[in-house]
């Protein structure tokens, strides 16, 4: 066969007619040459293995690393992974969350067809300092009761003036009236007659009793209601005798004695006054016992 190419502006003739096998065989092999390299640069090797931990149970989530870096797969519920290894890859390391991590290096390669096992051993994973911390929503000692929950709930939004147990205890021998002259803006006279002022509520009969959340005032015949939401307060409807020598929220007072007494709620003006308590004058007086 005769090939003619040009040199510049001579034609040149050459012949291969003598070796075209010989051509066509080179030809081939240099055709065939830059694939089998790339195949030998990027020829793996596949690494069939199993993680167990001390006890021989499968670990699953376990991160199989190669060159310390390289996340490559993670096993599964069985423990069982497959990797894929190059020339280039010089390790592999097993790191799971709860277990001492491990390296090995690849070299030499097990034989094909084995499984490769990797026993991790459990490390205690060391925490940073947590600390709890809480506001406590009444003192330790109403832990077992709701009896009070309301108290301190009312107490926590800035309503009324509370005088605890521990102060009543300090007031030894002072009569139940008497304990309301230690809070700022009540006033208590011992008469007589006996009364109770308050710095925002000077008339008497605006001024409510309550024990354990119960209305102690007497209660105005149907028809004679008085409405004490003005300026001026008159005293409710008497239904029974009061003593001359006090004013009738005194003498409700006078009728529990200060032992009994858990803590008292005092709400010193209409603005004050919580709800819950339905009253329109212009003072609260709520009173909790122990037993109730």
């Amino acid at each position: 066969m005769d090939h003619q190419v040009r040199s510049g502006s001579k034609p040149v003739r050459s012949s291969i007619r003598g070796g075209s096998k010989h051509v066509a065989r080179l030809v081939a092999l240099v055709t065939l040459l830059p694939g089998t390299l790339a195949g030998a640069h990027v020829q793996q090797t596949e690494i069939t293995g199993r993680v167990l931990d001390e006890t021989r149970h499968p670990l699953d989530r376990v991160d199989v690393i190669v060159n310390r870096r390289e996340v490559r797969v993670i096993t599964g519920a069985t423990g069982i992974f497959t990797l894929q290894v190059s020339p280039e890859d010089s390790t592999i390391a097993f790191r799971r969350i709860g277990y001492r991590p491990i390296v090995y290096a690849i070299r030499p390669l097990p034989k094909p067809g084995d499984t490769l096992l990797v026993e991790l051993e459990p490390s205690a994973v060391v925490l940073p300092e947590v600390i709890v911390s809480a506001t406590a929503t009444k003192p330790l000692r109403y832990a077992f009761t709701q009896k009070y929950d309301d108290v301190f709930r009312r107490q926590r939004m800035g309503l009324g003036t509370l005088l605890t147990r521990d102060a009543i205890d300090a007031r030894l021998g002072a009569s139940t009236e008497q304990l309301l002259d230690a809070i700022p803006g009540v006033r208590v006279w011992n008469g007589p007659p006996k009364r109770i002022r308050f710095a925002r509520c000077q008339e008497p009969g605006g001024i409510a009793v309550f024990f354990d959340g119960v209305l102690q005032n007497p209660s105005r015949p149907v028809g004679q209601e008085q409405d004490n939401s003005g300026l001026l307060y008159k005293p409710p409807q008497k239904t029974q005798a009061t003593p001359m020598d006090m004013e009738p929220e005194v003498e409700i007072l006078s009728r529990i004695n200060p032992a009994d007494i858990e803590m008292i709620e005092v709400f010193r003006g209409a603005s004050e006054i919580p709800g819950v308590y339905h009253w329109n004058g212009c003072a609260v007086i709520a009173v909790w016992t122990r037993q109730g």
